[in-house]
């Protein structure tokens, strides 16, 4: 048992992932379905527990409307039912809370540990280059195992919609955020990919729209030599992106795709072997136009205008843009839908030798290759035209702009 300094059992609280009090055999979570406001103020009080809360400050974190006929019997009442909750877990309920004129407070006199504290003790300890952690590589790599764990979830999940929770919360995830990648470059430099792999996966498992985090757990994965399940990470990351939080993948994102798609080839002579091994590929496999990822567009574009100095050649770039009639974009599920219909106008309007990407949430670029103004422009009717026959809605339109590429 945990004994603070004044033989009393020291309290420990949980406040990442969801918030849960702790002494000795007795415990209260919130998973109890009681007042939300009731766990808003016990949080608020432990938050602020190195001194007094005014009644006023108090009132306001927990009616952020302020509207109460008599907010100091609110507040009291709301106080009394806490006490309730604490003793009815066992807990020295009229003990924990004091108050005195105009004020409440935790009671300093129990010794009361937060992981919040220490998340952020070993946070900056890790981060700071100066610190000790960074001359004692073990004591180090002891501190970034235990800060993750301690990071179990959000900040108080579940009062997420309290106004003194959200920038708490936001600081603590930056925190997180910093704190894994700073742990996966550094594995990574050690070539340490299986534990580069596992921490990534947890943190998408924590939050899975944080682009870095998959960033990582993909490279892991190729450099264990598996370049097929980093290809494929790649991809459902991306459509995962684009389809559910109408987010367009950064460039440095993209340009991971360059590297994990690279290989070295053993030396091989037979040239109709190598034939082989390329396959037809692309979108269709053959049919219609090849579509790829964009760090792959970018490298051809290269190659075109390469191209264009020598030949003078005229090659087109096109971009189709998909949205409402005021050019906004949709709801995702709208968005998700009408870009596929598109994909699939634009895979059977082109030529097998065009090109195509996707450029951003609601955008694909196109590349037309021996192509002038005139049948660039047919070309972009042609596709407006089985993308209207496929997807018949009134709020949804798609607009183009076209541009010879500059050599």
């Amino acid at each position: 048992m945990n004994q603070s300094s004044g033989n009393k059992p020291v309290i420990h609280v949980r406040m990442f992932g969801g918030f849960t009090i702790t002494m000795d055999e007795k415990a209260m979570s919130d998973s109890d379905n009681r007042s939300r406001k009731a766990w808003s103020l016990l949080s608020y009080l432990i938050i602020k527990r190195r001194g007094d809360v005014s009644i006023n400050e108090l009132f306001h974190a927990i009616w952020q409307d302020g509207v109460q006929d008599n907010p100091y019997g609110a507040l009291k009442t709301l106080v009394f039912r806490v006490r309730k909750m604490l003793e009815a877990a066992g807990f020295p309920s009229q003990d924990l809370i004091l108050s005195q004129k105009g004020a409440y407070m935790w009671n300093p006199a129990w010794e009361t540990e937060v992981d919040t504290d220490r998340f952020e003790i070993l946070c900056r300890r890790i981060l700071d280059p100066e610190g000790d952690g960074e001359r004692d590589g073990e004591n180090r790599w002891d501190a970034c195992l235990e800060a993750l764990g301690l990071y179990r979830g959000i900040f108080l999940p579940k009062s997420a919609e309290e106004s003194w929770v959200g920038p708490m919360a936001a600081y603590y995830h930056t925190l997180y955020q910093k704190l894994v990648i700073h742990m996966a470059e550094k594995l990574i430099q050690d070539e340490d990919y299986v534990q580069v792999e596992e921490i990534c996966r947890k943190a998408i498992d924590i939050d899975r729209f944080v682009e870095d985090f998959h960033y990582y757990w993909i490279y892991a994965a190729y450099g264990q030599g598996e370049q097929e399940t980093a290809l494929s990470r790649y991809k459902a990351t991306t459509d995962m992106f684009y389809r559910e939080r109408l987010m367009t993948p950064s460039e440095h994102f993209k340009e991971l795709y360059k590297v994990i798609s690279s290989s070295e080839q053993e030396v091989v002579t037979d040239l109709d072997a190598i034939q082989e091994t390329l396959g037809t590929g692309g979108a269709g496999e053959g049919h219609g136009a090849y579509q790829c990822e964009y760090a792959v567009f970018k490298r051809l574009v290269q190659l075109e205008r390469r191209g264009v100095e020598r030949s003078g050649d005229s090659v087109y770039l096109c971009l189709l843009t998909v949205g409402d009639r005021r050019g906004r974009t949709l709801k995702p599920e709208i968005q998700a839908r009408a870009m596929e219909r598109l994909r699939a106008s634009i895979q059977k309007s082109l030529r097998s030798s065009d090109v195509y990407a996707r450029y951003s949430v609601s955008q694909f670029i196109l590349l037309l290759s021996s192509a002038t103004f005139e049948n660039s422009e047919m070309v972009m009717n042609r596709i407006l035209s089985a993308f209207n026959k496929s997807y018949v809605r009134k709020d949804v339109a798609v607009n183009y702009s076209l541009d010879v590429l500059k050599p």
